[in-house]
């Protein structure tokens, strides 16, 4: 059964790495924030957009997300990106990613299984995609570290768990 991998972008590429890595999907759409300062230079930037830190010391630079993980020809440009004009508007950032769900739920095989994974990205963009999943009735992942012991951000040794969203069933809804 292939799969579908919404994923939201942020300041860090690792986890966004292993949820990809841990779901093994076949498709990845990432959700980033355009502009200068954006998180799409992680997806569509050139050379090594890609930094991991220390403080504010670079310690290492690396190539985009579909490129580290080989997504080669399955990533589409047009098709696997979703940009965000402002990642703090939650209007803007669930009107995108739902209308994106909502497609993709009508357009794929029925045996196609869509993924969410939010860690990634601004708290409002992770919301969106928080809320948009749920309405859509999709399954929903977090990246996290085996032991948090950093609070701003997951570091290595992240791993990829299902999100228990089984209160929906118990609301009731519009």
């Amino acid at each position: 059964m292939p799969k579908i991998l919404l994923v939201t972008v942020g300041g860090s590429f690792q986890p966004i790495i292993t949820a990809i890595h841990s779901l093994q999907s076949d498709r990845i759409i990432f959700i980033a924030s355009d502009g200068d300062k954006g998180s799409k230079s992680q997806v569509i930037g050139e050379g090594t957009p890609c930094e991991i830190r220390r403080g504010s010391e670079v310690i290492e630079k690396l190539p985009n997300i579909p490129t580290q993980v080989g997504l080669g020809d399955r990533f589409q440009l047009g098709r696997d990106l979703i940009l965000v004009q402002n990642p703090d508007d939650l209007s803007e950032c669930y009107l995108k990613i739902h209308q994106c769900i909502r497609h993709l739920q009508q357009e794929a095989p029925d045996d196609d299984e869509i993924l969410a994974d939010y860690t990634g990205g601004t708290k409002t963009l992770s919301a969106a995609l928080v809320l948009a999943a749920v309405d859509c009735k999709i399954s929903l992942y977090l990246t996290i570290a085996a032991t948090r012991e950093n609070l701003v951000k997951v570091e290595r040794g992240e791993m990829t768990r299902l999100v228990d969203t089984s209160f929906r069933k118990h609301m009731k809804l519009p």
